[in-house]
This record gives structure tokens, sequence and C-alpha cells, in this order.
């Protein structure tokens, strides 16, 4: 037995773990890695299991901060700005007397700059990423203890089937919501954010569990702004996307997702002929890339099983998805012999994306009718009932196909269909055809337009 065991052994501590977290945080996070963690032998102190009706909620927690050997502390951007958590975040800073640490960090959704902001001593701490999946937070967590070897097999229990709500439990939810978003000041960000301020602004972001359809003509920046999203969604919120690309190598969109945010063109990174001033760039893609939590699957020949059992596997290794594309629709083909039918593939889509708890992105085409209209902007008709399940509907359409390729393009997205607040509207955003890398576009009058409609 060694010296941690032992130690362990004749603690008079009542709990492993203290779970310090924020409330928005407990369905993504919260109790599934608690779930683990108990099936893996740990002794987990957390506040709905262990505070009972009557029970004074500080002496509860400050018991719970005393009788628990470490906390686990998830930093999110909701434990960074409220007041509760960092309390108890200080409960076990005063613990801490620089011989035996006491917090361990996972990182939720936040970054090493917004973690520095918050406590410098906090972001020097060694952390481990929820983006990385539960059961590998589990593990890490578990080389601390020095028990692993005595560990019960890690996995997520299966999604239930169907669920029935009652009413009261769900205003307690619906009321928990608007006093986190009134804490917050109102973000209007309320899902996953694309990385385009005023698209972001009509649709608060790419909410969990929903159905995004982005559809355009050949040539329209439909793919480029798929690969913008998942860049900024991987990238700089640091969530799991997973992109299906069955008509495309894995390795050409990894080149077109290297152009994107390195802005070479990609010629250039084809033939590799780079400038002095762009390998700098290059190498600092290739890096941020690399760390990034980006899977694609590009199996030529997909069907709507071959999807769904990669995401399924993929949320049981990261415990969640920030983003599944898509791309595209059309090359989904059916597990048996007859024509596919699409309009039964985007409804089983849209059960997979809130069964998953993630937003999923399908890529499409819209009908060759548009060429024939003096307005090339395609409307909900060119779709063919491909919005039906949607929640959200985003048109690309350049407004000229023939600008050089060294000047950047005009690219609109016109916001057709939003199921959850009915906002439409179209956004500019600048594109360089070169290299794929889309920007916002600064506003003047009429650029920008929001027009209310309610579905």
């Amino acid at each position: 037995m060694d010296c941690q065991t032992q130690h362990l052994k004749m603690s008079p501590m009542e709990f492993d773990l203290f779970i310090s977290h924020a409330s928005e945080d407990k369905d993504s996070v919260v109790r599934p890695l608690a779930q683990l963690l108990r099936d893996s032998g740990l002794r987990v102190w957390l506040d709905e299991t262990e505070i009972k009706l009557g029970d004074s909620l500080r002496r509860s927690i400050d018991h719970g901060l005393t009788k628990s050997k470490y906390g686990l502390v998830i930093l999110s951007p909701d434990f960074l700005r409220k007041e509760w958590p960092q309390k108890e975040l200080d409960g076990l800073v005063a613990r801490e007397d620089g011989r035996e640490k006491v917090i361990l960090p996972v990182w939720h959704n936040v970054t090493r700059e917004q973690v520095t902001n918050f406590s410098p001593p906090l972001a020097d701490k060694l952390a481990v990423p929820t983006s990385k999946g539960l059961p590998e937070v589990v593990r890490v967590i578990q080389r601390v203890f020095g028990d692993q070897s005595n560990t019960a097999p890690i996995s997520i229990p299966p999604q239930e089937k169907s669920r029935s709500h009652d009413i009261n439990s769900l205003i307690v939810k619906v009321l928990d919501n608007v006093q986190s978003l009134s804490d917050a000041g109102a973000s209007p960000i309320t899902g996953i954010p694309t990385g385009f301020t005023d698209l972001d602004l009509i649709t608060s972001g790419l909410q969990v569990g929903s159905l995004v359809v982005v559809a355009g003509s050949t040539n329209s920046g439909k793919t480029a702004f798929a690969l913008n999203i998942a860049r900024y969604v991987a990238c700089d919120e640091g969530l799991p996307v997973l992109i299906f690309t069955p008509n495309d190598s894995a390795v050409h969109t990894t080149n077109r997702i290297l152009g994107v945010i390195s802005k070479i063109s990609a010629h250039g990174l084809r033939t590799a002929r780079l400038t002095d001033e762009e390998w700098p760039r290059y190498a600092e893609a290739v890096e941020r890339l690399a760390n990034s939590p980006i899977v694609i699957n590009d199996l030529s020949v997909i069907t709507y099983d071959d999807i769904e059992m990669e995401c399924r596997k993929r949320l049981t290794m990261h415990g969640a998805l920030g983003l599944v594309i898509v791309d595209s629709i059309e090359c989904i083909e059916e597990s048996t012999d007859g024509p596919t039918d699409y309009l039964s593939i985007s409804r089983r889509m849209k059960v997979l994306a809130r069964e998953i708890g993630s937003p999923v992105m399908l890529v499409s085409d819209v009908s060759e009718l548009v060429k024939s209209r003096a307005d090339k902007r395609p409307i909900l008709q060119d779709l063919d009932r491909l919005d039906r399940f949607s929640d959200l509907v985003l048109f690309t359409h350049r407004r000229s196909e023939s600008t050089s390729a060294t000047d950047l393009d005009a690219l609109e997205i016109i916001v057709a269909k939003q199921k959850i607040g009915g906002i439409t509207g179209t956004v500019q955003l600048s594109l360089d055809p070169a290299c794929g890398a889309l920007e916002d576009t600064p506003r003047s009058n009429g650029d920008t337009v929001h027009s209310q409609s309610w579905s």
C-alpha cells in the first residue's frame, strides 16, 4: 500500500470529492460526471444529493467542503461570473497551505485567458478540459487517488427513449434559466456562438438540440461558411466538433480549415509555395488546429445509421458535442434499396440533435429554379420541404461570382427561418475566396436587416 492510499484509508474525510459548479452546468457536465465518479468507486459530495429539505444551505456546503479530501472545481463561463461558486472556491483555497493540493480544476468551455483574468494562480494549476471527454476527466482524477487498477469500467449511460415532465419541475427550470440570464446581464447568446457577431445577435447562437439547415446554390460559400463556424466552435470555444464530409477527403477538409485559420490561399497550401511571411502563420495554424477537438469522418458511402453511430460514439468519448456538421444531405444514402427520402432523414436528424444535446448542421443544395429568377437569393420553397423539421434555416448567397479571387467577396447569410424567436434577417460577411476565410463586415445603412416574423 503506497503512502497516498494509506493516508486515504486513515483519513476521517467522509467524501473524496466536493464538486463546486454553476447550476447551468448541471445537466451537461456535473450530473454525468458525478455518476461516472461514483461508478468508479469515489465518494462524491454534490449539493442536490447531499442537501435535504430543511437543511441549512450554508452549513451543508461548509460541511461538504471540510469533509471532502479534494474540491473538483468545474470552471465554466457561468462559474466565473457567479458569486456563490466563488465562495465555495474561496473555502477550498483557504484549505490549501502550499504543501498539499486540494483544488482539482476542470475547464469547461473556457479559455486560459478567461481563467487567468479570473484567478492567475488557478490558471497555473494543471487542469483537464471536458473537451477530452468525461471518461478522460475521470481517469485523470483517478490517477490523483492512485487507485486506477481497482476502477470499474467507465461508460456513459444510454439516453432515455422518452420522458414525461411534471409542469412544476418545468416551471422551476424556466425560472432558473430566466434568473441565470438576468444575472448574466441578459447576454444575447444563449446557444453555441458562431463567431459572427451580427448572426449571433439574430439567432442567439446555435441552440442545443436544434437542426440547422445551411443551404445555397453551387459555389455560394455554404461549405466555407460551415467550416468557418466549425473552426470557431472548436478552436475558440474549445467544444468538440464532428464533421461528416462524404463528398470530400478528410485531408482536403483539414487543408481548408488551415486556410481559414492562416488566411493562406488554397493554391499556396496545395503546392507548399509559401512566402517568408506565410510560413509562421502556417505553423501557428497547424499548432492551433492540432490542439482542437475536431473529428472528420470522410466515409464516401454513408447512411443515417452511420452518422448516428459515430455521433453516439463521439458523445461517449467526449461527454458532449459542441456541433455536428453533415456536408451534405444529398450524399446520405438509405440503408435499404430504394430512393432516398431526404425529408425522413431530416426528421431523424432533428431527433438525433435532441438526443445528443448538440446542434446538428445539414448542408444542402437548393433547387435549380433559383437560377431562373431575377433575384438569385434562395427562399424556403427552394428547399423542397427540407425546412419542415428544421429549427434554423440559413441561406448563403454571393452578390457577385465574377470577383477576382484576390479580392474580398460579399457573402450574404440569409436567416430565412428561426423556430425559436422567429426573427429573420440578412447578415453581410466578407469572404476571401482564395482561402475561404469569412469575417464580419462593418455595418452600413441597409446592410443588416432584422424583420420580425413568427413561426
